[in-house]
């Protein structure tokens, strides 16, 4: 029963002063939001850094480079034919190089190796090859930075928008609210313009006063400063019109339909957006110090292997094997080789090893401990930065909801007084028919409901700025 009778008041305040071509304000924002060009702009902003996240976040894929090198035709006048050949003794040929999609750099490449043939008899020869090569790390070898800077890009652009956005309605509840408060002005200073006329009209008539007393010349001049105020007010109606125009991109044609605002809310004890770039940068400054050890500690063995055939027209057919192992460090590099060639036509096959290291005493030891002292220190600092955001955060839930609780006190108090000026103008209208009451009385009366329309009005509208403030702490 009570909604129903706060319903009837909504319908009888919102009938009698909202203009026929007024727009709900739902409406009034969505269209002020698809016109405004700050608005597109940011919305084509987000939608490039969200492409330029998704771009980055491409997966590596199986990478094929095809080569062919020294491929020549030449004349052979000993059996007058030509020959075809690609590459030499050493390299070249047809080769194809395959780099898996992993993290150990694992490199397979096929190759023809040198290889010819007489386009006339037919003859011809190839040395097909094989090497692979993969790389161990021991240490830390994940590195996130890529993923945590897309995923701070994408927080930030996204936090930005959604703020702009509702940064955007915000201003626009605070001009409706500007042009209905002077709304409310000029209707009130016309109302209280006409008592004064009539109060002067009704006092010469009945000859209270007279024209030529100080009474009358004091009424007059009250008259002349409520005519002012009056002009006064018009014009800022027009510049509170204009200003509106430009910010939302039409005319104003007046507002209905202002929703009640959702004010629940509870805080989140994660925080929000603003705290998540925080805990990023967090998470940004520790990676920088992890990877920044792994460079000083981590040590890594790189492995590679090949066989390759040795045929031609003219030399002993031969198969050549090669295995190696590198291991380094910071200050050290050791390697060790294990190749041979096995002739077929001897059935000989001759090994060999190699051994080969490096070491330096590092001299940018005292510099690497600053450095990683100097990064200790950024962790520190970031996450005292993180700290202070989500306590900041804390602060503002709590000032928030006392915002949100003072609010609705006030809307309560003022529907309260919305009803009983209902009321009484009901009253009024009753005892007017029955001879008990002035057409004044009534007019008042319905003038006050009038006014508490306009009342209503900016309080749902500073509802609304509130209820944004909730989802702006929410991003």
């Amino acid at each position: 029963m009570h909604n129903h009778r706060r319903l009837a008041v909504l319908l009888l305040v919102f009938a009698t002063t909202v203009p026929l071509m007024a727009l709900p304000l739902q409406d009034l924002i969505a269209q002020a939001l698809s016109k405004s060009t700050s608005m597109q702009d940011l919305e084509y902003s987000k939608q490039k850094t969200l492409l330029t996240i998704g771009l980055n976040q491409v997966e590596d894929e199986l990478g094929i480079a095809i080569a062919a090198t020294n491929i020549e035709a030449e004349y052979d006048a000993t059996t007058n034919a030509y020959k075809l050949s690609a590459g030499s003794a050493q390299a070249g040929g047809l080769q194809a190089t395959f780099t898996l999609p992993n993290d150990e750099k694992t490199t397979i490449i096929v190759s023809t190796g040198s290889m010819s043939t007489n386009l006339t008899t037919g003859t011809s020869y190839i040395n097909p090859a094989l090497g692979v090569s993969h790389t161990l790390t021991y240490g830390y070898t994940a590195d996130n930075q890529k993923s945590l800077l897309n995923r701070q890009t994408e927080v930030l652009a996204l936090s930005t928008y959604e703020s702009s956005k509702l940064s955007f309605t915000t201003n626009l509840y605070s001009q409706i609210a500007s042009v209905l408060e002077n709304e409310k002005s000029i209707k009130q200073t016309e109302k209280e313009l006409a008592d004064l006329k009539t109060s002067l009209e009704q006092n010469l008539s009945l000859k209270l006063i007279r024209k030529e007393s100080l009474v009358y010349q004091a009424q007059e001049q009250t008259i002349k400063m409520k005519e002012a105020t009056l002009t006064n007010l018009q014009a800022t109606r027009e510049l509170l019109l204009r200003q509106f125009t430009l910010l939302a991109g039409f005319a104003w044609e007046g507002v209905e339909d202002i929703a009640q605002p959702n004010l629940s809310f509870a805080s989140n004890p994660s925080g929000n957006s603003s705290v998540s770039l925080k805990a990023l940068d967090l998470d940004l400054a520790k990676e920088e110090l992890a990877l920044k050890k792994a460079e000083f500690t981590n040590k890594s063995l790189v492995l590679n292997g090949g066989v390759s055939s040795l045929v031609s027209s003219s030399a002993t057919d031969a198969l050549s094997v090669s295995a190696s192992a590198t291991l380094q460090a910071k200050n050290f590099s050791a390697k060790a080789g294990l190749s041979g060639t096995y002739t077929y036509s001897t059935n000989d096959f001759s090994p060999s090893l190699s051994v080969s290291g490096s070491w330096n005493n590092n001299p940018t030891l005292a510099s690497d401990a600053l450095t990683l002292q100097k990064l200790e220190n950024e962790v520190l600092i970031a996450n005292l930065a993180y700290q202070t955001a989500l306590n900041e955060y804390l602060q503002n839930a709590a000032a928030l909801e006392s915002n949100i609780a003072a609010w609705n006190m006030t809307h309560a108090l003022q529907r309260q007084s919305m009803e009983y000026n209902l009321a009484l103008l009901k009253q009024q209208q009753t005892l007017f028919e029955k001879g008990l009451a002035t057409k004044a009385d009534v007019d008042d009366a319905a003038f006050t409901v009038e006014m508490d329309a306009y009342t209503l009005a900016s309080t749902l509208l500073d509802g609304l700025k509130l209820e944004n403030q909730i989802r702006t702490l929410q991003i």
